[in-house]
């Protein structure tokens, strides 16, 4: 890959004040001290940005250049600041700068100017609230938000709203239908209800309170929230077929607790059980994280 967008200086700074707002945001759900410094790394790794961003080529098919994007859920800018500087995306994020998130805002704006880009790409606001008129964009994305959200039908309403006639929706979201939960880095029942899920954490010694500020998404539950817009939406995919790809392949990144889910499907590989498993994820929605893709009709 050529020179990164973020200078090295800034992204030194940039990465004391993200190890701060991650102590306090995930340190009591983290393994440990290297976990928490590991999500700093990530957070700040260009690749991780790019690799975002080409999953949303790969499952539209669309060029990027010009196209007006929202992320929604920016996080501390860095994949705005990518679309705009190596894709040529007029791109956008908004990102609320709420008690907890406080501080993300400060520096997703700092990031965009170490870049050479506006700060006012990146915009405080949320989900549920769009602030943008109704038809603005070309593509709406967002990844591992809606289940940090407070309303998602909400803002699947909001996201449909703001995009343009054949205009594209992209949202990937961790499954709770699956056996994986990406936040502790844990092995995960599908379908687990809350109160089971804060006895689980806490009987592994990790902080419960953590699971009421989630969302538990899962296949069926996005499937009723987008049936109010389906006259106007096609889904183009689930992700079923990357989550395959990536289970038979192991062609996925060691991001944050995904090194040890890699080292599960290993042994899945070891055991010859990866076939099975792909047949029954398939019929059971286990895809995770699932990766929708949704088009608006054009009148």
């Amino acid at each position: 890959m050529s020179a990164g967008i973020l200078p090295e200086g800034a992204a030194q700074r940039l990465a004391a004040r993200v190890a701060e707002l991650y102590e306090r945001s995930f340190g009591p759900i983290s393994r440990g001290p290297d976990h928490v410094r590991q999500m700093v790394r990530d957070s700040l790794d260009e690749r991780r940005s790019a690799e975002q961003i080409e999953c949303l080529v790969r499952a539209t098919g669309i060029e990027l250049r010009g196209k007006r994007i929202l992320e929604i859920g920016a996080g501390i800018g860095l994949t705005v600041a990518m679309l705009r500087r190596r894709f040529g995306a007029e791109a956008y994020g908004i990102e609320p700068e709420a008690d907890d998130y406080r501080g993300t805002l400060a520096i997703a704006r700092d990031l965009a100017q170490a870049c050479g880009i506006p700060s006012e790409t990146i915009i405080d606001g949320a989900g549920e609230h769009i602030p943008f008129d109704s038809g603005f964009f070309d593509v709406v994305l967002s990844s591992n938000v809606l289940e940090h959200v407070v309303d998602p039908p909400r803002v699947i309403a909001e996201i449909a709203r703001v995009l343009k006639p054949g205009g594209y929706m992209h949202i990937i979201v961790p499954n709770y239908g699956s056996w994986w939960e990406g936040h502790y880095g844990l092995l995960w029942l599908p379908h687990l209800p809350k109160w089971a899920g804060r006895f689980y954490v806490r009987a592994l010694g990790r902080d419960p309170a953590f699971v009421d500020t989630l969302q538990f998404v899962t296949r069926g539950r996005l499937e009723r929230w987008l049936a109010p817009h389906r006259a106007r939406l096609d889904v183009l995919g689930w992700g079923e077929d990357l989550w395959e790809e990536r289970v038979r392949g192991l062609g996925f990144a060691d991001y944050a607790a995904l090194g040890r889910l890699k080292r599960i499907v290993k042994a899945l590989h070891a055991l010859r059980l990866v076939p099975l498993v792909v047949r029954i994820g398939r019929l059971l929605h286990w895809e995770t994280p699932i990766v929708l893709t949704a088009r608006m009709r054009s009148p």
